[in-house]
């Protein structure tokens, strides 16, 4: 993405929290398999609606 600055995308708001290995390992898996199921290649344009 052009423009981007790592967390901050250059306007200096940012939160840092460290994560646990295993959760973060376990959302990887999951967005990787939300992509699988979908069938979202990398690069393809996608909509996520986040309930409870």
């Amino acid at each position: 993405m052009q423009g981007t600055l790592g967390p901050t995308k250059g306007d200096n708001r940012f939160s840092v929290r460290l994560i646990d290995g295993t959760d973060n390992r376990k959302g990887g898996e999951r967005l990787a398999e939300m992509y699988t199921l979908n069938r979202i290649l990398d690069g393809d344009p996608f909509y996520m609606k986040i309930t409870n």
